[in-house]
């Protein structure tokens, strides 16, 4: 067996005529040890979170200035055995080779290196490009200025496919080494049968008994061994799995040659029937990459290898090969590329997104104020209205980068979906309009599920308002939910979702339905069909981002002119469930006599938080951090504090260690936290801590007004009781 290679191959060659991309490229793909670190301690300072100790893939780079140098490096790494996996070609390189003729002079000592080519500018089109370099997997072009995300991942992904590539052709080196091996005692039988005629009857008798366990062989392994006439025309033999592989029965393919390469696409067959001819010329083995459409209708992916079989003469007499089916690693890596793409875009969608949380706070409190002290028909009324909306459209767009970097808080009970549904059932028919049919079907003895009442009914409502869209003329909405089991053989290709119990929600519209180019970016931020204006592209995504974060999965199903249909999967739980608390319909802000302590590190907020409690008729001590916040329940004079009101993440001392330490003074003084992240002491892996009171920022006076209340109005915990006693 050949040695599989132990370390994965991360050597990169940059040839561009600009020495400052190749220190841009150098910064992305090996940054040094000690500067990330710092970074990450940083980091770690500035936000409260432990660095991430996982390790960053690391790159090595190679740099070249003109396209006849990087040639020059790719051939003598080649010659060192340490050949490079992938390469950034710039496309214009004055004076010397253009990056199409250098990728053209590389291809020559290398064709399996992947190659990048890099510009701003259109010099060639798709079709010059095949022309000159043919048509080949190995080549992407990556538009400049790029980003330095996309460059990593490219780097990441070419390397990987290099050698995975690598990996299949020594295995296939094997199995190539194993048929020769065949071959040369089919060949040494065949020179037996010209050189000793007086033997030729036990001659036949020793090939047919060694063709019978080459049969037998063939006949119990799952991939599909065939030997036919050099031009094809002919199939001598094809073992039983091209029947569970094609679809189709071997009797057929016997009678009718041509019928394995009828499953092969138009625009893919001419290109598998080019590598094969080339065997019966003078090429040895060929290998080669297709897709066969099974009669059912479904497409499966099939990797070939194809050799010679010649006889005592050196012609070519039969050509036999063999065929595996590759669909499921296909599979495997599109769902791995994909995850590692979204899981890196909704990092960083999540951390912009909460920076803005305290700033639209402050914005949404001061617009409120301002209307609510501005006399009816002042001018700035309107202009203070269209502050707060423009606030409210900010505050759901962060809610939604939030939601799909899956860093909201969630507050999960023991629910039942189909109280749920019915709960929200007569909002969805006001939102879909008469010209559409809304149907509940709930499925009876269904599951309870844990999750945020909240965020579901938020999934819902997307989903809903995504099908309105594709039924401008009328239709069915369906809701449907049932009790099903997903089981290893489908989540085998999602790595984060496992096997078990599941409760399914199903919403299926009758509406325009999809095609497969569009299901494969759904779930991506601000990706949309819909006119400029008319969608952000994070409906789907914040849908995404709550199911995953409640431990669930989410799959769509859709044809072009056949409607879609959304599936919910959320983890059964054996709890009982709770009742739904009731939608409050706040009028008047409720207010109060209370002593209250605020402590909030924003200046801005701080101030907009305790005017607004002041208005309320509290009374309101505040500061800045929870240092400030201890010295002043130390003074003289400061009284009673009935409710601490602080921010989590401050510098110098947490709102939880503020926390502890003021009710281990004053045990009757209530909590309520205030915050938008989920890593922090209240709350963890998302979820928030039983017991806690919380006001996930941005929040609106109203929500203040009435969070204040409900945590004022419930009575002390026994706990309490007993200390303030003692």
């Amino acid at each position: 067996m050949n040695n599989m290679p132990t370390e994965k191959n991360r050597r990169v060659l940059v040839i561009d005529d600009n020495r400052a991309i190749h220190d841009d490229f150098r910064k992305i793909l090996s940054p040094v040890a000690a500067t990330t670190a710092a970074l990450d301690a940083t980091e770690s300072a500035l936000f409260g979170h432990p660095t991430d100790a996982t390790p960053r893939t690391q790159f090595r780079v190679d740099s070249a200035y003109q396209g006849q140098e990087g040639v020059l490096l790719v051939k003598e790494a080649l010659e060192a055995g340490q050949p490079y996996a992938m390469a950034f070609v710039d496309v214009r390189m004055p004076p010397g080779w253009d990056g199409v003729e250098t990728t053209r002079k590389i291809w020559e000592l290398d064709p399996n290196l992947q190659v990048v080519l890099c510009t701003a500018y259109s010099d060639y089109s798709w079709d010059e490009m095949f022309e000159k370099l043919g048509s080949r997997d190995g080549l992407l072009i990556l538009k400049k200025p790029f980003d330095a995300v996309e460059a990593f991942q490219l780097a990441y992904a070419l390397t990987e496919k290099w050698w995975l590539h690598q990996q299949s052709r020594r295995k296939m080196d094997d199995l190539e080494g194993m048929v020769a091996e065949r071959t040369g005692e089919l060949q040494y039988i065949n020179h037996a049968l010209q050189t000793e005629v007086a033997e030729h009857q036990r001659a036949e008798e020793t090939l047919r008994e060694s063709e019978e366990k080459f049969r037998q062989l063939a006949d119990n392994v799952t991939d599909v061994f065939w030997m036919t006439s050099p031009d094809l025309r002919k199939v001598h033999y094809v073992s039983p799995a091209y029947e569970r592989v094609w679809g189709r029965s071997a009797a057929s393919v016997y009678a009718h040659p041509a019928e394995w390469a009828d499953a092969i696409p138009p625009e893919e067959r001419e290109r598998v029937y080019a590598a094969f001819s080339r065997l019966a010329a003078d090429e040895p083995s060929v290998s080669v990459e297709y897709r066969i459409a099974r009669p059912d209708g479904s497409i499966r992916w099939i990797h070939s290898r194809g050799f010679q079989i010649k006889d005592a003469t050196g012609a070519v007499i039969r050509i036999t090969g063999i065929a595996t089916d590759i669909t499921e690693r296909k599979r495997v890596e599109g769902h791995l590329f994909q995850s590692q793409k979204m899981e890196t875009v909704g990092k960083l969608a999540g951390g912009i997104a909460h920076e803005f949380n305290t700033i639209m706070t402050t914005i949404i409190g001061h617009s409120e104020i301002m209307l609510n002290d501005l006399p009816a028909g002042n001018p700035l009324c309107k202009n203070a209205q269209e502050i707060r909306q423009a606030a409210d459209k900010a505050a759901m767009l962060t809610r939604q980068l939030l939601a799909y970097g899956r860093k909201q808080i969630l507050q999960p009970k023991i629910l039942d979906l189909n109280t749920l549904i019915a709960d929200v059932e007569g909002i969805l028919r006001h939102l879909m309009g008469d010209g559409v049919d809304v149907r509940i079907v709930p499925s009876t003895g269904l599951k309870p599920v844990k999750a945020d009442v909240g965020q579901i009914e938020q999934v819902i409502m997307n989903i809903a308002m995504n099908a309105a869209d594709a039924m401008p003329n009328g239709g069915k909405l369906t809701l449907e939910t049932a009790n099903v089991t997903l089981g290893e053989e489908y989540v085998r290709g999602f790595p984060d979702l496992k096997a078990g119990e599941y409760v399914m929600l199903a919403i299926t519209d009758t509406g325009a339905g999809m095609s497969e180019k569009v299901k494969a970016r759904l779930f991506e931020p601000f990706f949309t069909t819909k006119g400029v204006g008319k969608g952000t592209g994070l409906g789907l995504a914040t849908c995404h981002g709550i199911i995953k974060q409640s431990g669930g999965h989410i799959a769509v199903y859709s044809e072009p002119g056949r409607g879609a249909s959304f599936k919910v999967y959320l983890p059964q739980v054996e709890q009982p469930t709770k009742a739904i608390a009731p939608r409050r319909d706040p009028a008047d802000l409720p207010g109060g006599t209370e002593a209250i302590l605020v402590v909030e590190d924003d200046p801005a907020l701080r101030e907009m938080s305790a005017a607004l409690l002041r208005r309320l008729g509290y009374t309101v001590l505040s500061a800045a951090n929870g240092v400030d916040a201890l010295k002043l329940t130390h003074q003289p004079g400061t009284g009673h504090i009935d409710l601490l009101f602080t921010d989590v993440v401050m510098p110098q001392m947490s709102g939880k260690e503020l926390s502890d330490r003021m009710q281990a003074l004053r045990p009757n003084t209530k909590v309520l936290f205030a915050s938008a992240y989920t890593e922090n002491a209240i709350v963890h892996q998302g979820v928030l801590d039983e017991g806690v009171d919380l006001l996930q920022k941005p929040f609106t006076p109203s929500a203040l007004a009435l969070k204040m209340r409900e945590v004022l109005d419930r009575p002390n915990s026994p706990k309490s009781d007993a200390a303030q006693k003692t």
